[in-house]
């Protein structure tokens, strides 16, 4: 994990664009090999096969049928989950959410802040940035602001982690440095900016 202070990027926003954020897409060939592997362990299930798992325990055809299910609908569930809406939209008006259980346009004028938080996955310690926003005094957005950001400690919501994105922190920082204005606090006052890649 490398910090250093954001400097120039090589993208520009100008203040009428937006930007939309992009889900990662898995691979779908992969997804593809597990769906086919789920219908053959499922097909073998169904006609005698038996396998024993790490050469000891001997799975019948129901265990069997239960593991190729559950790999058919892992598989399933991540195309699924492949094709969810875009989660952020930035614009000059304001935010379009989909994501963190807000589901709607969100003005400028309903948001005090909004952040780059500095974040360590604790699976893998990989470093990436959250888009956090602190809600407007007396503004319901449908979730909970139980999140205290690093900056200066007010209830937060959580958006998304960047690392699920397409887009690096460094686009999205100068998406918002061009469209949030003063709500924008830069990754200085979040904690150091992590370079990614």
């Amino acid at each position: 994990m490398v910090c250093e202070t954001v400097a120039a990027f090589e993208i520009h926003v100008a203040p009428g664009d937006l930007m939309t954020l992009h889900y990662r897409r898995p691979n779908f060939f992969l997804l593809a090999l597990y769906f086919a592997a789920g219908l053959g362990i499922i097909y073998g299930s169904q006609n005698g096969w038996s396998v024993s798992l790490l050469f000891i325990i001997p799975l019948g055809s129901t265990a069997l049928l239960v593991l190729g299910a559950v790999v058919v609908l892992f598989a399933l569930w991540s195309v699924r989950q492949a094709f969810r809406p875009d989660p952020v939209t930035i614009e000059p008006a304001g935010l379009r959410l989909r994501v963190a259980g807000i589901n709607r346009e969100v003005p400028w004028s309903a948001i005090d802040a909004v952040f780059l938080e500095p974040y360590v996955n604790p699976g893998d310690d990989s470093g990436t940035h959250r888009l956090v926003i602190v809600p407007a005094a007396g503004v319901d957005l449908g979730t909970a602001a139980d999140h205290r950001n690093q900056a200066d400690g007010r209830p937060s919501i959580v958006l998304l982690a960047l690392d699920e994105t397409l887009e690096s922190a460094a686009e999205v920082h100068q998406a918002l440095a061009a469209l949030a204005g003063p709500r924008f606090a830069p990754p200085a006052a979040a904690g150091p900016f992590i370079a990614e890649g």
